[in-house]
């Protein structure tokens, strides 16, 4: 992936942990300069160096808020929690340039939550990812009626020819994959909290199936491949029956560690990195676009 020419200006990076280190280095092998602000440098470094080794040369680390950021982009991952998000943007808003583009991740808060207290809303753009980030082509915009145009343009040019992410823009101010995978969860919580299902179960039916042919095409070129007829059948006769729970069972939470802890997490790591990595290589060769034409 390490090609890109064009000359974008430098991002800053605001966040900790594996998906935003991830970010980074996606930036770093298209050839972006990256400054991140995070709270371990050393960290960070390690974390990077494991991704992408000799990549750093156009990294630099803080760990302190400097009193100006010259950056025209911040990308910002925090955890799901509104005053958390709110404090970052405040932090930085005095910071940064008038014309300069927060993008932040945002699953389950509203774009408008985020921009009430932002004394320049059209500013404030959701970005999400899907890590590992250098080796996924996931990317989601999400913008709202306060949002600047300009900056909704902005940060889709650099997804496409900077990051090379197969992006896509929504206008309703939330995240579609958000809600998209939670209903999927849902159900899977309320199968397994039934004894309709094991853990193990869900997890086969899902790879099988719908892991199968994701990588090739989403749900509706699925259903247009496979024939709809079958799906409104299935769908008018089981939609009725599907779970409506608002939180997930305390029984799921103890089942779900259980579960989690048999693995070993740096054998599952270096193995899901290697499959992330082929897996961008078969959505390469068969690229959707192609298909639809």
């Amino acid at each position: 992936m390490e090609k890109k020419k064009i000359n974008f200006p430098a991002v800053l990076i605001v966040g900790e942990g594996k998906l935003t280190y991830s970010i980074a280095a996606n930036a770093l092998l298209m050839g972006q300069e990256v400054t991140m602000l995070v709270p371990d440098a050393d960290a960070a470094r390690s974390a990077i160096e494991q991704l992408i080794p000799n990549g750093k040369q156009r990294l630099t680390l803080l760990t302190d808020w400097p009193a100006t950021l010259p950056h025209p982009l911040v990308v910002v991952i925090t955890e799901e929690n509104n005053q958390a998000k709110q404090a970052v943007i405040g932090e930085l808003e005095p910071r940064i340039a008038a014309d300069a583009v927060i993008a932040i991740n945002t699953e389950s808060i509203p774009l408008s939550e985020l921009q009430v207290t932002s004394s320049s809303p059209g500013r404030i753009v959701g970005l999400n990812w899907c890590y590992p980030a250098h080796l996924t082509f996931f990317m989601e915009i999400i913008s709202n009626t306060q949002t600047l145009p300009s900056h909704v343009h902005f940060l889709e040019t650099i997804a496409k020819e900077v990051w090379d992410k197969d992006s896509y823009t929504v206008t309703c101010g939330f995240s579609v994959r958000a809600r998209m995978m939670a209903a999927w969860a849902r159900e899977a919580f309320h199968l397994v909290e039934n004894g309709f299902a094991s853990m193990e179960s869900i997890d086969r039916a899902c790879r099988n199936d719908a892991g199968h042919y994701l990588p090739f095409a989403g749900n509706f070129r699925y259903m247009d491949l496979m024939g709809t007829y079958a799906y409104g059948i299935v769908m008018k006769d089981l939609n009725p029956e599907l779970s409506k729970m608002s939180a997930v069972p305390e029984s799921i939470i103890n089942e779900f560690q259980r579960y989690a802890s048999v693995a070993d997490t740096e054998v599952q790591e270096e193995i899901f990195l290697k499959f992330s990595k082929e897996i961008q290589g078969l959505i390469l060769k068969y690229n959707h676009e192609t298909i639809d034409r």
